[in-house]
């Protein structure tokens, strides 16, 4: 068949929203796109979306809307060829590409907010602006319902940001970027060009809470960055991290300018990132991981590369795609980029991804940007549209591993900690210097793990506490109270000794001055001031001050937030097709 052929115009013969259709069967399957997915207790749910099936008529697939909320099951190991997915039955819940999900800290819900109606939706029918909240039940399935908050006054001045990012940090779904289009909202039907969402908008799930805050009008200007992850391990309430961030749709992204948002003081700083940097591209997926030695990795996978003006992108830059399918770890804190090293052969955008078992990323659907037309004829190379990746040893697989093992920082990343140490050379300023010297100890969940053997000497100028001179100082005060206090009570032992050596002449010519005399000797070794005290409670013991307790626990860490994943959104070049 011709490349022309398979170019057939959209037909609404080809298009199927029954909610009777639920899932196609694995050997029809074809594509999926424009989905959320999100991990929450043992089932990683995917929601929305579009999908494209067999069979292909007049060179273009059955292409429909996602209708159902579907599950897999993570407690047993399986392939992309056995494993079946749950559905679940949306009810009144919305259809929305593209839209945030914001899992909770109780692994039993997640809320879903943003996104935008498909374009093969029809007919227009846009849902208003609305939270939605998924309630499971253990066992792969559960429940929609619509979520009220309890401000509604600043709920409802929001809007529903299309193409946005998303991001869970302690308990906390944020919104940041995204625009407004003809199909965000009912209000919005009638708009001609996309209008860019300022602000970041945040939720707190545990107190019901909304807020928009404004944010640096250098973030303003800039689209929704490709890279989103939050670090549980640094700051004091943890960190945001970005990168990708573009002026215009049309440019590329720039990963070696990491943007850093900081939720304790609402402040925002940035850093430059080394080693190898991704070149530009959107449409990727990240996940974050703790590693060895308190470090976290960010791992981003897949995109394309930028349309041209008007949405055009040649045939050449189509092909360059293919190249894109490249994996690659930015460490923190020592910002610095690694790539994995496999040959390219499966690239996508559209698609999202998750960290599960361990130490492995599963990656969910994707659109082929080497398909030029855009028709999504030849099947998806990862089968029901499921590849496993190893974080650890950094290669693909179809198989997902329920028993594997823990997690460890990939070897290129520890060859370069044991060279180079564990900062970056240099610091853009002293604030982020210190962000990712302050750890984040107080968190629930948090481990004990032993000091970095590959950490370097706090550079000069460092705010860091030199725990060690710390430690000595109070081991060596306690032991020279221990040596006073034995002192003292050898001499006052020697003098009573002394004084029971009397001359008796005295005794019988002057008893009642022995008498005195003896009084008063007693009475003055049981003042309390002057008696030596060693377990009285009512003096706490030097060596556990709450100043100085558990100096060598300095820099304990927690794990790494895996709840929520960034995400991250290509804006839609062409309207309504994957």
């Amino acid at each position: 068949m011709s490349a022309l052929a398979k170019r057939a115009s959209y037909s609404r013969e080809t298009l199927h929203t029954d909610r009777a259709l639920n899932v196609p069967s694995p050997e029809d399957f074809l594509r999926r796109g424009y989905h959320s997915s999100v991990v929450v207790g043992n089932f990683v749910y995917i929601d929305s979306g579009e999908i494209r099936e067999l069979p292909i008529i007049d060179g273009t697939p059955i292409g429909r809307v996602q209708n159902v909320t579907l599950s897999l099951d993570l407690r047993t190991s399986w392939t992309n060829h056995s494993v079946k997915f749950n559905s679940i039955d949306k009810n009144d819940a919305p259809n929305l590409n593209n839209q945030i999900i914001w899992p909770s800290t109780d692994n039993q819900t997640f809320f879903a907010f943003g996104g935008a109606q498909s374009y093969w939706e029809n007919p227009i029918d846009i849902p208003d602006v609305s939270c939605w909240q998924f309630t499971a039940n253990g066992e792969g399935g559960g429940s929609w319902s619509r979520f009220r908050p309890v401000d509604d006054s600043i709920f409802w001045g929001l809007v529903r940001p299309d193409s946005a990012s998303g991001v869970t940090l302690d308990n906390t779904g944020f919104i940041l970027g995204g625009h407004e289009d003809q199909k965000s909202s009912p209000e919005t039907v009638l708009l001609g060009d996309n209008i860019r969402v300022p602000g970041m908008v945040s939720f707190n799930i545990t107190t019901n809470r909304w807020a928009n805050d404004t944010m640096p009008q250098y973030i303003e200007n800039l689209n929704a960055p490709q890279v989103v992850a939050s670090l549980t391990v640094f700051g004091a309430d943890g960190l945001i991290v970005m990168a990708g961030f573009t002026s215009d749709r049309y440019d590329h992204p720039s990963y070696n300018n990491i943007t850093i948002y900081d939720p304790s003081d609402k402040t925002w700083h940035s850093q430059t990132a080394t080693g190898q940097v991704p070149n530009g591209r959107t449409g990727a997926c990240t996940v974050s991981v703790k590693g060895d030695n308190n470090t976290v990795e960010i791992f981003l996978y897949g995109g394309q590369d930028i349309v041209g003006i008007n949405g055009n992108i040649s045939l050449t830059q189509y092909k360059e795609n293919t190249a894109l399918d490249e994996v690659y770890v930015l460490s923190l804190p020592a910002f610095a980029w690694f790539k994995a090293d496999y040959p390219a052969q499966h690239p996508r955008i559209l698609h999202s991804c998750h960290a599960v078992g361990n130490r492995q990323m599963i990656s969910i659907g994707g659109h082929d940007p080497t398909d030029v037309y855009n028709n999504s004829v030849v099947a998806d190379p990862f089968f029901q549209g499921l590849g496993i990746f190893d974080l650890t040893d950094m290669r693909w697989s179809d198989r997902y591993d329920a028993d594997a093992e823990a997690y460890e920082t990939p070897a290129v990343v520890k060859a370069w900690y044991a060279e180079n140490g564990t900062y970056p050379t240099q610091w853009s300023t002293p604030d982020v210097q210190r962000l990712f010297k302050q750890t984040n100890s107080t968190q629930g969940g948090s481990t004990s793990p032993s000091s970095p053997s590959t950490s370097s000497s706090p550079p000069k100028g460092s705010i860091s506490t030199n725990t060690g001179a710390i430690a000595g100082g109070v081991v060596g005060g306690i032991l020279a109270l221990c040596i006073l206090a034995s002192l003292i009570l050898w001499w006052f032992r020697r003098r009573k000794r002394k004084s029971n050596t009397i001359d008796t002449t005295n005794v019988a010519s002057e008893p009642h001055a022995y008498k005195s005399e003896l009084r008063a000797k007693e009475e003055f070794e049981m003042q309390d001031e002057y008696r030596p005290y060693e377990m009285d409670g009512t003096h706490s013991k030097a060596e556990m001050a709450g100043a100085y307790s558990a100096a060598e626990l300095y820099g304990t860490q927690p794990q790494a937030d895996l709840g929520g994943q960034g995400q991250s959104r290509a804006e839609r070049t062409e309207p309504g097709r994957m």
